[in-house]
């Protein structure tokens, strides 16, 4: 049974925090879409 340990080349922290963001930014564009899919759905109904 090995180890889990740190990769070796961890990437800069700009790059990381520029992930982060992509992914935040990301999450919150999925979740105003499916509001505005429910939104226009409930409101048809």
């Amino acid at each position: 049974m090995g180890t889990i340990s740190a990769p070796r080349h961890s990437a800069p922290l700009w790059r990381r925090l520029v992930w982060f963001a992509a992914l935040w930014a990301g999450s919150i564009l999925s979740l105003a879409i499916i509001a505005g899919i429910l939104r226009a759905w409930l409101k048809a109904g």
